[in-house]
């Protein structure tokens, strides 16, 4: 199954689409491919999303930018991704308004994933290095308003680069953008936050392990198993996030004037990271693992969400009642010892 020899975006016709990937690759396998990577992405980034809302350890308010992450990778998955598959599938939809449409909102998402991570950082570094009043300043900033204004900024940014041109041509590669605008968006989005993001996260590492060598009741405790597994799970995902960016940046910077495949083949490898990104949570981290574990159960088995988590506390209000029940009957025995003509007058009671 195979589609027409050439694609035209625009005024320019070439094999490599923008959208839909080389012509030269069976046209059901790359409709397979981006269908599979779609649904997995939407699920894993809403198991994500929804984890911290549904799991008792991640309902903090710190971990509302962690979230937003997630929110940036959705809107790859779940609209990126799918439009390329139906452009696919229709043949006749690779037109230049839906190939700037893509580019907006791709990089809409990577500004605003590079930023939400800067936040992360900054919250993590507050709530490990620094003071308990320190780290409730922190909080206590509007984090809504804030994460409203992050997302506003990547759009604006994005818009003004691809509808303005002042972004590198990405559907027809007629021109390099503007340089100004180009280096500023380049210092902005991605050489402040990577600096500051991994100064964050690894200080906050290295002190969560010079801590457990000082303190041993920490060391033995629940919160630095949570401490080193999120700080590590967050480092472990960002520098995953750069490498898959690295080539894309390489090349736009060092090579704009290479062939179409690698160009759009280094762009393609930082949009299909974002099916991965979020997985690393649920395989290393047994909060998040248990967060999906039970929306995985809630859409597979059950009617409603709260069948799925009111289990577990069941049989902990069994055993706590179980508990009492024991000590009413001790207590009970010992009133009966002490007191025989109570416990008589008692049981007479009962019987009435």
């Amino acid at each position: 199954m195979h589609g027409t020899p050439y694609y035209t975006v625009g005024n320019v016709t070439r094999v490599y689409s923008p959208v839909t990937l080389s012509n030269e690759w069976p046209t059901l396998g790359r409709l397979v491919f981006m269908v599979i990577c779609s649904c997995l992405g939407s699920i894993i980034n809403g198991f994500f999303v929804s984890s911290f809302f549904v799991e008792r350890t991640l309902k903090r308010v710190g971990n509302v930018f962690l979230a937003c992450v997630g929110l940036s990778d959705m809107i790859l998955t779940t609209v990126v991704m799918p439009i390329s598959a139906v452009v696919l599938l229709s043949g006749e939809w690779d037109t230049l308004s839906i190939c700037r449409t893509l580019q907006f909102l791709t990089e809409s998402s990577t500004y605003g994933y590079s930023l939400f991570f800067t936040l992360v950082a900054a919250e993590t570094y507050y709530r490990i290095c620094r003071s308990s009043e320190d780290y409730a300043t922190f909080i206590s900033m509007r984090i809504g308003l804030v994460s409203i204004l992050v997302f506003t900024i990547s759009f604006l940014a994005a818009g003004l680069g691809v509808y303005l041109q002042f972004d590198y041509d990405y559907c027809q590669r007629k021109h390099f953008g503007n340089y100004y605008f180009r280096c500023a968006t380049s210092v902005m989005f991605h050489a402040i936050p990577f600096l500051v993001t991994m100064i964050g996260l690894l200080t906050a590492s290295v002190r969560v392990r010079h801590r457990a060598r000082k303190q041993l009741h920490y060391r033995r405790s629940q919160q630095y198993e949570r401490d080193y597994s999120t700080t590590n799970l967050n480092i472990t995902a960002y520098i995953f996030y750069v490498i898959a960016w690295i080539p894309y940046l390489i090349v736009v910077h060092k090579f704009p004037d290479t062939a179409d495949s690698k160009y759009y083949h280094s762009v393609w490898i930082g949009v299909f990271r974002s099916v991965f990104s979020s997985l690393l949570y649920c395989s290393l981290n047994r909060n998040f693992r248990r967060a999906f574990a039970h929306l995985f159960y809630y859409c597979c088995c059950k009617s409603t969400l709260t069948d799925s988590f009111n289990s577990r506390h069941t049989r902990t209000f069994q055993h706590k009642t179980a508990t009492g029940d024991v000590r009413v009957h001790i207590m009970h025995q010992a009133v009966s010892v002490c007191s025989p003509q109570r416990a008589s007058s008692s049981r007479e009671t009962q019987e009435l």
